[in-house]
């Protein structure tokens, strides 16, 4: 077949650093020659009773295949092969795979890891530790058996061998349980790592343990990703031309689909890129080497950090949606800031998708129900799948599929691929309990108007049954004011609260007291630890906040992102100070890890405390107002602390 209109897709375990320059690379063959780009960000196994990529095939979806370094995330193996062979008839080219049959394109391994660990012994260390990745990825094996070669001819013993899966996190742990037996914490003095996200989870394992870098250890990975690059300790890394490996991968898979013949295997070369990790009065390089920072990454990082803006503002906004509707209106209005030009989200359900938010007007005589969720999209709006660059992802919970994202931004970025998972993920799970609990609400109001049929002529059945409707909408009422994240209220039963308060404050001129309560430093909480732990902290924060507050009629709510709210009635000043003190030490004896704030941090918050002892001239935004003004001195005067304000006039 021609290549104009064909469909390659990429197959990647997550839209990482290492992917990016590869999409890139792709992108830049693809485009001229009329081809699209689909990257397909492989699901978990038990989404879905048949491959993901079998599913696409027989669908049409795809016509080319191209295979990174993929691995099962319930095993840890290698997935490659199996992808491959899923593939069918399909032209496919392989990343780094090592599959009999077909070509391969990948970077010399052996040269790239000589030229990293010979850099890291030049300096006179003689106890270097190798981070490998997993034990069937030839790219690791590679590097493993050219770390021993370098290793043998510095007239060294065979090294230590940490294993790991190529992520940050697992090379993290399992570096501190290496650092943490005797006599390796002292013995250790330079570190190979297989990839950049391996060599920094060694970096924070380093820094737990107290050990400088490059002083005490130097380290280097393999890839020079942009967080190589960024990190506090700028990471020496051997640069593998990874969009260039993308474009040997398009120009491959192009010439496959035109019908002609290529090479079993290329090639590309590699470069060492030293930095500070290894830069040092005691390092491998000279000092300095490496530690300025590109200009083009220092303004990627300004951009991240605006994205990463934009990126809570949705999440918050998704946190509280409770309609299809809602859901669309957030998206509306954020898609756009984080420079996402095409974006289509479809609800799943017994494998049929239906499209609940495209970007766009639709095609004429465009379909509005159900598809087979394998066709990506549906009728008329499959053309879109020809042109451009698409990222697949599949909304699986649990294992079960709920969603299907399909995104293109005007430059891919890692963070917003993760955050929109996630943040869509819980949507809609979010969405899904709403509709059962209205199913349920209509379920028992079926039920009670059958049971007041059959007792019309009973006043004291009808009246019950009357009473059961009641009780069941009001539960349905109090599950739609509650934090779906946290347990306690939301902004909605917040606002409510406040208002019947004052109110109660104007009739009978009692005071009124309202706390705002917010985590200290969590965006660097959940930049060092992920959204995940975020989740965990804020649930952790808002149980100690309940505990805090003892009587009924006190509301205790998230205010939105990691701000918490108190409204406490009848309560003056000193009541309020009270209450703000309880906080402060139940978050304090809590103890919960910081890790955004180095070792032995613990998360802390802030309050801010404002009371009005009279209603008149004044109204709840003004208390509320009054409130934060207060919280923004307690984060402006060290954070850790409450700040009473002077009560309302």
């Amino acid at each position: 077949m021609g290549t104009r209109g064909a469909r390659v897709a990429l197959v990647v375990d997550r839209v990482e650093d290492y992917a990016l320059p590869v999409v890139r690379g792709m992108e830049s063959v693809l485009a001229p020659a009329g081809a699209s780009l689909l990257v397909l960000v492989h699901p978990r196994p038990a989404a879905q009773a048949r491959s993901w990529v079998e599913r696409l095939r027989r669908a049409g979806s795809i016509d080319a295949l191209v295979v990174s370094t993929v691995a099962d995330p319930a095993t840890g193996t290698s997935a490659v092969a199996g992808l491959v062979a899923q593939a069918g008839g399909l032209p496919v080219v392989t990343l780094g795979g090592d599959v009999p049959g077909v070509p391969d394109v990948s970077c010399d391994n052996a040269a790239g890891t000589a030229l990293a660990v010979d850099h890291l012994l030049a300096g006179g260390r003689r106890h270097p530790l190798l981070v490998a990745g997993p034990a069937d990825s030839a790219d690791s094996l590679e590097r493993e058996a050219a770390f021993a070669a370098a290793v043998a001819r510095a007239g060294l013993p065979p090294a230590p061998v940490v294993r790991a899966d190529f992520h940050r996190e697992t090379a993290y742990r399992r570096t501190v349980q290496v650092l943490g037996s005797r006599g390796a914490v002292d013995a250790v003095d330079a570190v190979f790592a297989a990839n950049d996200e391996m060599a920094l989870g060694v970096l924070d394992a380093l820094a737990a343990g107290g050990r400088r870098v490059p002083e005490d250890v130097v380290v280097a990975g393999f890839d020079d990703t942009s967080a190589a690059a960024t990190a506090e300790v700028p990471l020496t890394s051997v640069d593998p031309h990874l969009a260039e490996q993308g474009e040997l991968a398009a120009r491959l898979v192009l010439d496959l689909l035109r019908g002609g013949g290529v090479p079993a295997r290329v090639r590309t070369g590699c470069e060492l890129v030293v930095r500070a990790s290894t830069a040092g009065p005691e390092g491998a390089g000279p000092p300095g080497t490496g530690a300025v920072v590109p200009v083009e990454l220092l303004r990627d990082v300004r951009s991240g950090l605006l994205v990463t803006h934009h990126l809570l503002g949705l999440k918050h906004g998704l946190s509280s949606v409770v309609s299809e509707d809602d859901l669309a209106r957030e998206l509306t209005a954020y898609l756009p800031r984080v420079a996402v030009r095409r974006a289509h989200l479809a609800t799943v359900r017994d494998g049929r998708a239906r499209l609940v938010y495209s970007t766009g007007t639709p095609p004429a005589g465009a379909p509005t129900g159900s598809y087979p969720v394998e066709e990506l999209l549906p009728g008329a709006r499959r053309g879109e799948l020809a042109h451009g660059t698409l990222v697949v992802q599949v909304l699986a919970p649990g294992g079960h599929e709920r969603g299907l994202l399909l995104h293109e931004q005007d430059r891919l970025d890692r963070y917003t691929a993760e955050a929109l998972h996630q943040d869509l993920t819980a949507a809609l799970q979010a969405l899904q309990r709403a509709r059962r609990a209205r199913a349920h609400a209509a379920e028992l109001e079926r039920l009670v108007a059958e049971r007041t049929a059959q007792l019309q002529a009973e006043v004291h059945s009808r009246r019950l049954a009357q009473e059961e409707l009641t009780r069941a909408n009001a539960r349905l009422s109090e599950a739609l004011l509650v934090d779906g994240l946290t347990g306690v209220r939301n902004r909605p039963a917040f606002d409510d609260a406040l208002r019947r308060a004052w109110r109660e404050h104007e009739r009978t001129g009692q005071p009124l007291s309202v706390l705002l309560c917010d985590v200290d430093r969590f965006k660097a909480y959940n930049d060092t630890a992920g959204h995940l732990a975020g989740d965990a902290c804020l649930r952790a924060v808002a149980a100690c906040i309940a505990d805090a507050v003892r009587r009924s009629d006190d509301v205790v709510a998230r205010f939105g992102g990691e701000e918490f709210a108190v409204v406490l009635p009848a309560a003056d000043a000193a009541a309020a100070e009270r209450v703000a003190a309880r906080v402060l030490r139940r978050v304090r004896a809590a103890a919960l890890p910081h890790p955004g704030c180095g070792p032995g941090a613990t998360v802390s918050v802030s309050v801010g405390v404002a009371t009005s002892a009279t209603a008149a001239g004044a109204g709840p935004e003004d208390l509320l107002r009054t409130a934060d003004g207060a919280l923004y001195r307690a984060k402006d005067t060290g954070r850790d602390r409450l700040v009473l304000a002077g009560a309302l006039p």
